[in-house]
C-alpha cells in the first residue's frame, strides 16, 4: 500500500525536490546580499562616538549645549543624531531625559537589527530544507529501484548521491547565514554600547546643569 502511494506521488516528490533546490539557490544569493546591505547601513550610522564624548565633556558649561547642538545638526551617524536629539531636549529634567533616550534606543535598536531576523531564520532552517530535499530524493530513488529491480542499482546510487547534494546545499546556505548574522549582531552591539556611553554623558550634562543652576538653551 505504501509502495503504491509513493509510486503515485513520484512526480510530486521530484517536483518538490526541484522546488527545494530552487529555494536554496535563491537563499544562497539572498544571504550575502542582505549581509552587504546591512553592513553598509551599519557603517553609515557608526563612528564619531569618541568625538562626541570629547566634545560633550569639553562643553560642559554655560552655552555648551548650544555649541554642541550646532555641531550635531544635520549629522547622519547615530552619535550625531543622538546628540542632536538630546541637546534639543535640554529643558527636560535628567530623569525625563534619560527615559526619553531609553525610548530612543529601543527605536534605534529596531532599525539597526533589520535583516538579522532573516539571516538567523535562514541559518536555523536551511539545513532542514536541504534534508527534506534529500529525504524526498531518496524516497524517489528507492521507488525507482523497486520498479526496475536488480538492474537499476547503478541508477539508484546515482539518484541517492544527487539527493545528498540537497543536504550539502542546505549547509552551504546555513553556515554563511549564521556567520553573517553573528558578525552583524556584534557590530550592532558595539554601536549600541557606544550609544549608551554617549547617553550617559548626555544625562550627566543634564544633571550638571541642574546642580549648577544653569539653564542651558535648547
Amino acid at each position: 500500500m505504501s509502495t503504491q502511494w509513493i509510486s503515485q506521488m513520484l512526480p510530486l516528490l521530484k517536483a518538490t525536490e526541484f522546488v527545494l533546490f530552487l529555494v536554496l539557490a535563491a537563499l544562497f544569493v539572498a544571504v550575502p546580499a542582505v549581509y552587504a546591505w546591512r553592513l553598509a547601513a551599519l557603517r553609515a550610522v557608526s563612528g564619531k562616538a569618541a568625538h562626541w564624548t570629547g566634545v560633550l565633556v569639553r562643553d560642559l558649561g554655560p552655552g555648551g549645549a548650544a555649541r554642541s547642538l550646532e555641531a550635531a545638526d544635520g549629522g547622519r551617524s547615530l552619535p550625531d543624531r543622538l546628540a542632536a536629539f538630546a541637546l534639543s531636549h535640554t529643558h527636560l529634567c535628567p530623569d525625563a531625559l534619560e527615559r526619553l533616550l531609553e525610548a530612543r534606543e529601543i527605536e534605534d535598536k529596531r532599525e539597526l537589527e533589520r535583516g538579522l531576523g532573516f539571516l538567523g531564520t535562514v541559518g536555523s532552517n536551511a539545513p532542514f530544507v536541504g534534508l527534506t530535499g534529500t529525504v524526498l530524493g531518496i524516497l524517489a530513488a528507492f521507488q525507482v529501484m523497486a520498479a526496475a529491480g536488480a538492474q537499476g542499482g547503478a541508477g539508484v546510487m546515482s539518484s541517492i548521491a544527487g539527493a545528498l547534494v540537497a543536504t550539502a546545499a542546505g549547509l552551504f546556505v546555513a553556515i554563511p547565514a549564521v556567520v553573517f548574522h553573528n558578525l552583524l549582531q556584534a557590530r550592532v552591539d558595539w554601536i549600541l554600547d557606544e550609544s549608551r556611553q554617549l547617553r550617559g554623558i548626555l544625562v550627566a550634562r543634564s544633571v550638571q546643569a541642574v546642580a549648577a543652576g544653569v539653564e542651558e538653551p535648547g
